[in-house]
């Protein structure tokens, strides 16, 4: 198979199998990039890949198996208030030019892609929406995308990974052809990380470093809850919220960011906690991994993350805006080392039991083959 590789925008891959076509609005470090990742793999020789970022961050590409069919474009776009016409001509030839035999668009940021795809011959299409920006929550939607989804997602097929996005997907945005597929991870890869010698404990996330994962609820959570001054802060990724952590942080030698990684398994593997501290969430593919890795979990009460623990965490799930518990939660697993191990434990088991990688790519797979089938 040939070599993943960055491509100008007028080339297509090359090579045997079904091309998608996948536009993200970024493919900087994030659940969909990791969990499409992970998916490119398991799907195997059936499928090409060709994804576009359009703000042209295309980092997450090192998550990406070098074996696998994969090329990658920046195609940024211009930035505007709504829709831009310019850019909705620019997919249209993209997606012309590239022929796919699925386009894949991802979250409100592609949503000029699917309307460029109803000028004209349409490509078979299948839209992802994974969650929402500090702008929009499932409780607090702006009106304007509520519209805009229910009417331009109408004819198409829609995945969300949690129920709540199911929820919203039919109850809001009144859409008919809804999948939920749950997210699963590479439970096996999960167990490969590297711990080495850690001097502390280790609280730990990994995500994307923007608005609404509120890293600064963290950040003064964790400055609270040790009092000892024992444990160490380490929330790998990046984003444009990195320089202002970093100022909250202060001069704390205990708090790190240390950028991105695409070594997700060793991060988990030097952690003793995961923690997770969104205004918005809704089915973590980073909760999943910390899970497989055996982590005791930390986290804000939203999306599914209560009912993805297992029963034993979910008294460190606290409501999101109680700070003080939150942080009173941190506390407990800090000085708990045996309820650390005990949770740790059950989420493991639960992970291996409930977030299947492969019932993930299958189900994926059957969507793909059948919606190409039915545009025929």
């Amino acid at each position: 198979m040939q070599e993943r590789r960055d491509i100008g925008a007028r080339e297509t891959p090359q090579g045997q199998g079904k091309l998608l076509l996948h536009i993200f609005p970024s493919f900087s470090f994030g659940g969909q990039q990791a969990r499409l990742a992970m998916l490119a793999s398991a799907l195997g020789d059936g499928f090409r890949h060709r994804i576009v970022a359009l703000d042209g961050d295309l980092s997450a590409r090192s998550l990406f198996d070098n074996k696998v069919n994969t090329d990658f474009a920046p195609f940024p776009m211009k930035k505007s208030q709504g829709f831009s016409l310019s850019n909705i001509m620019q997919l249209r030839r993209l997606i012309v030019e590239t022929a796919p035999d699925l386009l894949c668009t991802y979250n409100w940021g592609s949503i000029e892609a699917v309307i460029a795809n109803r000028l004209g011959r349409k490509a078979a299409h299948i839209h992802f929406e994974d969650g929402f920006g500090p702008d929009e929550r499932i409780d607090r939607q702006s009106p304007k995308r509520v519209r805009a989804r229910r009417l331009l997602l109408s004819r198409s097929d829609v995945v969300v990974p949690s129920q709540g996005l199911e929820k919203a997907a039919r109850d809001l945005w009144k859409l008919k052809t809804i999948h939920l597929i749950e997210n699963g991870v590479d439970f096996n890869k999960m167990q490969s990380g590297k711990r080495g010698h850690n001097d502390a404990i280790v609280v730990g996330s990994l995500g994307a470093l923007r608005p609404e994962k509120n890293y600064a609820r963290l950040i003064s959570a964790f400055i609270a809850a040790d009092r000892e001054r024992k444990a160490r802060l380490e929330i790998f990724g990046g984003g444009p919220e990195q320089d202002r952590l970093r100022e909250v942080a202060g001069d704390d030698e205990r708090i790190s960011l240390p950028g991105p990684t695409s070594a997700a398994a060793d991060a988990y593997a030097r952690f003793d906690i995961f923690a997770l501290s969104s205004d918005t969430e809704q089915a973590p593919v980073s909760l999943m991994e910390a899970m497989a890795a055996g982590l005791p979990v930390l986290a804000t009460n939203v999306g599914d993350i209560e009912g993805m623990v297992a029963e034993a965490n979910r008294a460190f799930i606290t409501p999101v805006g109680d700070d003080e518990a939150y942080a009173q939660a941190l506390a407990q697993l800090l000085q708990n080392p045996t309820v650390r191990a005990e949770i740790g434990g059950a989420n493991k088991r639960k992970a291996k039991d409930t977030f299947s990688l492969e019932r993930m790519a299958a189900a994926h797979r059957t969507l793909y083959l059948s919606v190409m089938e039915r545009h025929g």
